[in-house]
């Protein structure tokens, strides 16, 4: 299978960051090993490639543990936690994936399709996770080179697709009355749907 540009890309910056990371510290020590005599040169190099290992797997470890959290999970949410990733969600497409990259795409009945809503939290998650204040630019290369292009393509796109302005083509799913935006961020309903969804949900967390 062939690897794409974009997983291509962002491999190669996270390889780049990396190296830059410890080029200082192996600057320095092979600065210290060419002061000894030669009679112990070959020991000192062989200790300064151990350190650099060692560097590398820390920096591994480090990014293990600073892994994104856990994807908020709709199955086991009760009715305050469905009301808090609603509420969540909707304010993220709204201000930021429907404006900033989704716009042409969208149904204003987006929140009727459930698979849809499932994706688009861990895109939403993920775009939080590679923006915070201390992440490596490779979380957000990521995001805008393959986590959006493939939500977009794999489940955005096709679930909308049967959704809009009334075609003797064929049947909508979702039809939008003539004169109503196609893209509009909603059609009106979503409040009434959210909290026909929470009062379906437990009472307490299961």
């Amino acid at each position: 299978m062939a690897i794409s540009p974009e997983k291509m890309l962002a491999e190669l910056v996270g390889n780049v960051a990396v190296l830059k990371e410890n080029l200082a510290a192996l600057t320095e020590r092979v600065g210290e090993v060419e002061k000894k005599d030669p009679s112990t040169s070959i020991a000192g190099i062989h200790e300064a490639l151990a350190d650099i290992m060692e560097s590398i797997e820390e920096l591994r470890t480090t990014e293990e543990e600073t892994g994104p959290p856990p994807t908020p999970n709709w199955a086991k949410a009760d009715q305050e936690e469905a009301r808090r990733l609603w509420k969540w969600l909707t304010e993220w497409c709204r201000t930021t994936l429907y404006p900033m990259y989704a716009q042409e795409h969208w149904r204003p009945c987006w929140y009727e399709h459930p698979q849809l809503r499932i994706q688009l939290t861990w895109l939403a998650h993920f775009h939080d996770w590679a923006y915070e204040p201390k992440a490596p630019p490779t979380r957000a290369a990521e995001w805008h080179l393959r986590w959006w292009p493939q939500l977009r393509d794999q489940v955005l796109v096709p679930e909308l697709r049967g959704c809009g302005h009334k075609d003797a083509d064929r049947v909508m799913l979702h039809e939008i009355p003539v004169g109503e935006d196609e893209t509009a961020f909603e059609d009106g309903g979503l409040d009434d749907y959210i909290t026909e969804f929470v009062a379906r949900r437990p009472t307490t967390g299961v």
